[in-house]
């Protein structure tokens, strides 16, 4: 494990950081981090860090068309 993840996994909180989101959403680092940066997903910054609420999840993957349909 490199140091930048080493800090990445010690870093607990409320909503994800954007590395938890593009692993949860399946979109790429990159992609994630520039709609953070363009204001296409909305974002918290505390301290330096930033933090996309849960609520967030379920609206980027219906906006880019990937959100998958639960089983019945």
């Amino acid at each position: 494990m490199i140091k930048s993840q080493q800090k990445q996994l010690k870093r607990h909180g409320p909503g994800y950081s954007i590395a938890a989101f593009a692993r949860a959403s399946g979109l790429p680092y990159r992609r994630v981090e520039r709609a953070v940066a363009a204001g296409e997903i909305n974002c918290v910054k505390l301290g330096g860090v930033t933090r996309i609420p849960e609520t967030e999840l379920p609206r980027v993957l219906r906006a880019y068309g990937i959100e998958t349909v639960p089983a019945e």
